[in-house]
């Protein structure tokens, strides 16, 4: 990592620089965390905004900067591990905290942590309008993506133990996402659990940071129950219950029903959309394999739907995944 106490002890002379208007050293000795040098830009990335929820309320930065929208995007968008550190690096040496951490490299590992358990629940609605502050986290409440990993070897756990947890974390996750098993379920969901702070907006926000307090009445301490009796301290159970609202729900069903297939829109850009409302509306996966045959094909354009309709009764039982291979 980098002496932070050297950029600590640069600020004040920068900013003296920045007041006299001597441009030639500010040029020479740029800061990552200097508004005036890097200036915020007009709206950042929904994965930053994301991350920032998290880490405003779980390690108590106070502001960033474009340098660090910059990196985040490097680290979470790349999947080479060492291109990915550097850029986290760089993104701590952006920030500004409360009080200065003491152990950035453990900041640098959780962040790692993070964006692993953020890609394997990435697929988030835009935020439209005050109606969608819970949609988010009805994505990650039902989401099942999938993200490639890196081996962990016994070389590269004795050569870079902080690489292979990292990337064991990640392993677990896609484990339990692929197989779901019961024992990398539960971390998958510990990680979901860390992290839905940062999903979360206006009320939905307060209402959970109420409900996490020590002392809530029945505090929330887990993403989903498992034993019996645990509901009422469960965050899958309590946010359906207060915030999965009828109207909520009448209005994805009405977005289902109007959704149609845009003319150059692509099959699978139409089925991501199609998918996403199902999963909303059907949480419990009670819908028969025909009703989610009808919202998907419904809404294809119409020389795809002619052809497909053929080619599904000769199908034995068929389903919507058949539907939507045949349609690709």
């Amino acid at each position: 990592m980098g002496d932070y106490s050297y950029l600590s002890q640069q600020s004040e002379e920068h900013f003296t620089a920045h007041n006299r208007n001597n441009l030639d050293f500010i040029e020479l000795n740029p800061l990552p965390f200097c508004l005036i040098c890097f200036p915020l830009e007009e709206q950042s990335s929904r994965q930053f905004q994301d991350f920032w929820n998290w880490f405003l309320n779980e390690h108590s930065a106070e502001t960033y900067t474009a340098y660090t929208t910059y990196y985040f995007n490097q680290a979470y968008f790349k999947n080479d591990f060492e291109e990915r550190n550097n850029s986290i690096n760089q993104l701590l040496y952006s920030a500004t905290f409360e009080q200065q951490p003491s152990d950035f490299e453990y900041l640098n590992h959780q962040i790692h942590i993070w964006i692993a358990a953020h890609q394997a629940t990435e697929t988030l609605f835009e935020t439209e309008e005050e109606s969608y502050q819970t949609a988010p986290v009805f994505d990650l409440l039902s989401s099942e993506s999938d993200s490639s990993t890196q081996t962990v070897t016994p070389e590269l756990m004795a050569n870079n133990p902080m690489q292979a947890n990292i990337l064991a974390t990640l392993q677990g996750i896609q484990t339990a996402l692929r197989r779901r098993n019961n024992t990398p379920l539960l971390l998958f969901r510990e990680y979901k659990f860390q992290i839905i702070g940062g999903y979360l907006q206006g009320f939905p926000a307060t209402w959970f940071s109420q409900e996490t307090d020590v002392n809530a009445q029945h505090k929330i301490i887990r993403w989903t129950p498992i034993n019996a009796g645990e509901e009422n301290t469960s965050f899958i159970t309590r946010f359906e219950t207060k915030f999965r609202t009828p109207i909520l729900i009448s209005k994805w069903h009405m977005e289902l029903e109007r959704k149609t297939q845009g003319p150059r829109e692509v099959v699978t850009e139409y089925v991501k959309a199609i998918r996403k409302l199902i999963k909303h509306i059907d949480s419990w996966r009670n819908w028969t394999e025909e009703q989610k045959i009808h919202s998907f094909t419904k809404g294809l354009r119409t020389d795809l739907s002619y052809a497909l309709w053929p080619l599904l009764a000769l199908k034995d039982n068929p389903t919507m995944d058949m539907a939507i291979e045949l349609a690709q």
